[in-house]
């Protein structure tokens, strides 16, 4: 196991390297220049004077001397400073990075109110009008895109219905429950779960569909099994039989694809925190691609590999605690 975790952290740092690398590269390739487009509401700058600021910036330097530049100082706790906030970008992540965290996880929590139950039930209700109902509702979760569905969700229940607001975020979650506690007010939760659901359930569908038919499968092919006959001739309760028995092991096929969606569920949300005005990092990111802001560009990219990759590490450890017979030599 010591060996495994050894080389799946070099490979680790080799995969968050060469992302942070990519997008350095491609976004230089990027037309436009960052000095005239903070500069473009002052034409009093000459060009002289453009020309020293880019140098200052260090956009003179050749590419993989910026990127050299960004990891020698990455590595002694210094990721740059916004070319557009003027501010360190680590700073501007630890700000935006809450409100992301909070929904990414609200949607995956969305996802499995509905994936599981779905799953399993649709699972033992095989070929029935439930089954069919189930598929059905996966096959429009998985085709409709997340800023459509989230446009769509806007349309009905916020414009039409008036019952959701259209975007922007509540109070924080954390402080919505503490209020609870303390101030024995709901409001704040409220109104905080209130802007969370059209978002997250955008952003989430496409994972509850996914998760839903994966789940079905799994536990067709868990509940052949000879063990779960064993397990229902001992005189075992059909709940024992499918939550404890059956629907543990239908979990190792599903656990890889929920640490991977993660990885999915932060892209989608830099769609998603566009859609509804969430104060992310999705849309901090936008804005940076828009500001050719390459320092934060590359803090983001470098902060949303390292979880991409943390959840796939920890996909390998769970697969050991929900089967004990998975060795790594």
């Amino acid at each position: 196991m010591a060996r495994f975790i050894v080389v799946r952290f070099a490979q680790s740092l080799l995969a968050i390297l060469a992302v942070v690398f990519a997008v350095s590269v491609i976004i230089r390739l990027i037309p436009g220049d960052p000095v005239d487009i903070m500069m473009s509401g002052n034409p009093g700058m000459t060009k002289a004077d453009r020309e020293k600021f880019r140098e200052e910036l260090g956009l003179t330097r050749p590419v993989l001397v910026q990127f050299g530049v960004y990891l020698y100082d990455g590595l002694h706790g210094d990721f740059g400073e916004s070319f557009r906030f003027r501010q360190p970008t680590l700073q501007l992540l630890g700000e935006r990075l809450p409100a992301t965290v909070e929904l990414t996880l609200f949607s995956m929590l969305v996802a499995a109110l509905i994936s599981v139950p779905f799953g399993i039930l649709t699972a033992l209700k095989r070929d029935s009008a439930l089954d069919f109902l189930g598929s059905v509702i996966a096959l429009l979760g998985v085709s409709i895109p997340s800023f459509l569905l989230g446009i769509l969700l806007v349309l009905l229940f916020s414009v039409t219905l008036h019952w959701l607001p259209t975007g922007g975020r509540g109070e924080p979650l954390s402080t919505a429950v503490a209020d609870l506690v303390v101030k024995r007010s709901a409001r704040p939760l409220l109104d905080s779960l209130e802007h969370l659901l059209l978002p997250s359930i955008a952003l989430g569908a496409a994972v509850a569909a996914w998760n839903t038919r994966l789940i079905r499968s799994a536990m067709l092919e868990v509940l052949r099994q000879d063990y779960i006959r064993f397990a229902r001739a001992k005189g075992l309760s059909a709940r024992v039989v499918v939550l404890k028995h059956a629907f543990r092991n239908a979990l190792i096929p599903t656990i890889t694809i929920w640490g991977l969606q993660i990885g999915y569920l932060l892209g989608g949300a830099f769609v998603i925190e566009n859609v509804f005005a969430w104060p992310g990092i999705g849309r901090l990111a936008v804005q940076s691609v828009f500001n050719r802001d390459y320092p934060l560009i590359q803090t983001i990219a470098l902060f949303t590999s390292v979880i991409f990759v943390l959840a796939s590490f920890l996909v390998d450890v769970l697969y050991h605690w929900v089967d004990p017979r998975i060795r790594y030599g």
